[in-house]
């Protein structure tokens, strides 16, 4: 039997194996060249230019901008690597588990000289990496908080990177308020640690990085405390792009601190499902009721913030378009070889 009847006692012709072969690859040639034509009106014609155009990135990937900050993924620790042009600045350095992912960040890049490495406060989330770094690369300048008797850790960690500092000879910097500097053409302001505290995270240097008219606020664990005496003083927190404190914990990030910085966007640097709770969901209201852009690693993997100047583009390594921006990639190249 070629066909089978319908309920009305027509015979329907079944499609043969060959045409459907035939429509299917009419279907998809005409999905192919529609999305040249989509893409050709976007003015995009390369992988690059379309991870930007749909804010994705694959990963840590080496930027053309002359200013860069890379917030690693790098499960619940923190890491981000601030690249101004010939200029590194590495700030924190996660736990040890995540040296994998800080030694692959900086292979990609290409870094094989650290300016300054920052080490906001000695817990394990922020200074893990620390010694394998120094250890591993050329680092010229350590930033780190003055510590006292009542907030020395005696943790191996912290002595075991202090036993390296020393030596690999390198030059160290206590950070303290009014302490600036530049890496490439942007400028580098400290505003704490304020006093001695005797909780560590309290201890966390914070700083602004300022480009052109763009500003990068960067505060490690600090807290509530911190958070309304940097407030109280007078000094202008205003920033673009604020990496949250302690993870997005309720410790950190108060209501009257946001309004005072003003954030565009908000980054959290977090393991997924992580025991902590962070981010806290009372930090995403207050942000969402400002109307700031809220980016998370644990859920957008590798976060790169780009400027100008004047303007920042704000890339993710983990979207719910980037299976369709990977074909239309592939179509583009599809297309570039058929141009040949």
């Amino acid at each position: 039997m070629d066909g089978k009847r319908n309920p009305n006692g027509y015979k329907d012709r079944l499609l043969s194996t060959r045409q459907k072969i035939i429509v299917v690859l009419v279907a998809i040639f005409l999905v192919f060249v529609g999305t040249i034509e989509v893409l050709d009106r976007l003015g995009v014609y390369s992988w690059e230019q379309l991870y930007i155009k749909f804010g994705v990135i694959d990963g840590v990937s080496k930027t053309d901008s002359n200013f860069t900050v890379y917030y690693i993924n790098v499960d619940q620790g923190d890491c981000s690597i601030i690249v101004s042009g010939d200029d590194v600045m590495v700030i924190d350095v996660a736990t040890i588990s995540a040296l994998n992912e800080v030694r692959s960040a900086l292979k990609t890049l290409e870094v094989d000289k650290i300016d300054y490495l920052v080490l906001t406060h000695p817990h394990e989330d922020h200074i893990g990496c620390a010694s394998t770094i120094i250890n591993e690369y050329e680092v010229s300048n350590i930033l780190m908080p003055k510590l006292s008797s009542i907030n020395i850790p005696t943790t191996s960690t912290y002595e075991i990177l202090i036993n390296d500092i020393a030596k690999n000879n390198i030059n160290v910097i206590q950070a303290k308020p009014d302490y600036n500097f530049m890496i490439g053409e942007a400028k580098v302001e400290i505003f704490a640690p304020l006093q001695q505290y005797e909780e560590l995270n309290n201890m966390s240097i914070v700083m602004k990085i300022t480009f052109g008219s763009t500003k990068f606020l960067f505060q490690g664990d600090a807290e509530s405390e911190v958070e309304q005496a940097l407030v109280e003083s007078g000094v202008d927190l205003t920033a673009d792009v604020l990496k949250l404190g302690h993870h997005g914990s309720n410790t950190s990030s108060t209501n009257k601190y946001l309004k005072a910085v003003q954030p565009k966007y908000a980054i959290v640097s977090c393991g997924p499902d992580n025991p902590y709770g962070h981010p806290s969901q009372k930090v995403l209201d207050r942000l969402n009721k400002l109307n700031v852009g809220v980016y998370s690693t644990a859920i957008h993997g590798d976060i790169t913030i780009t400027s100008d100047g004047k303007n920042i583009t704000v890339l993710t390594e983990k979207t719910g378009w980037f299976i369709w921006i990977k074909i239309f990639i592939l179509l583009i190249e599809l297309n570039q070889i058929l141009q040949f």
